[in-house]
């Protein structure tokens, strides 16, 4: 599933590692790392509890370490309109509203800013 869902994005990805992948009844966990072209690099963490809630992280990073995004679900910024979904830019601080709920969204979104560059 993660490879095909990679593959629209072919242009762009340089490299995968999956870390973990778990998946027991409608229960699954995902733990993967995508490098990119410009050596930049998203840490997916991604969790199906088997009432069917969802827990998430996309974090894409510089090829130095330095934020781009974090998108993610944690409960924390109850004031942001997309509450309980987010995302940090450029700096953990800054929090925005966040139409990201999934790992393809999270692709479409750094996909849009890699290929403006």
């Amino acid at each position: 599933m993660l490879f095909e869902l990679l593959r629209p994005y072919r242009d762009i990805v340089r490299g995968v590692r999956v870390d973990r992948f778990r998946s027991i009844e409608a229960a699954h966990e995902l733990r993967a790392h995508i490098v990119f072209r410009d050596a930049s690099v998203l840490h997916v963490r991604d969790y199906v509890f088997r009432d069917g809630t969802r827990k998430y992280a996309y974090h894409w990073q510089t090829a130095a370490g330095q934020l781009r995004r974090r998108w993610d679900n944690s409960g924390h910024w109850p004031e942001i309109a997309s509450h309980p979904h987010h995302v940090h830019v450029e700096r953990a601080t800054t929090v925005q509203a966040s139409s990201v709920r999934d790992l393809s969204s999270a692709l479409a979104a750094i996909s849009t800013l890699l290929r403006q560059r």
